[in-house]
């Protein structure tokens, strides 16, 4: 369901992408494995999303080209630009409303 990105990938994949989100994780964080879910949950309301992740802590480089300090920030990715940033947990309702208003 993630497609996996990196430090040597971010770049090229985000711009291509016409609709999607982005979580930066970490591998131990409990809240980053619950926004994992909510992701799930959200990709079934919004179909045509593409979802992404990229490990905080793998990947510096692209952590800082986006300012991600913590884990789990979320990018909102429409016609290739980030449109909406924001760390932290949120539950499928809060989500959705982010994406849409991004």
């Amino acid at each position: 369901m993630f497609t996996p990105i990196d430090d040597t990938t971010y770049d090229a994949t985000l711009r291509g992408c016409e609709a999607g989100v982005a979580l930066f994780h970490k591998k131990l964080c409990p809240h980053c494995k619950n926004m994992e879910k909510v992701l799930e949950k959200f990709s079934g309301q919004m179909p045509g999303v593409s979802l992404f992740s990229i490990d905080i802590e793998e990947n510096p480089a692209a952590a800082q080209a986006f300012g991600a300090e913590r884990a789990p920030t979320i990018l909102v990715i429409k016609n290739g630009s980030v449109t909406g940033q924001k760390a932290g947990l949120m539950n499928p309702k809060e989500m959705l409303a982010f994406y849409k208003a991004s």
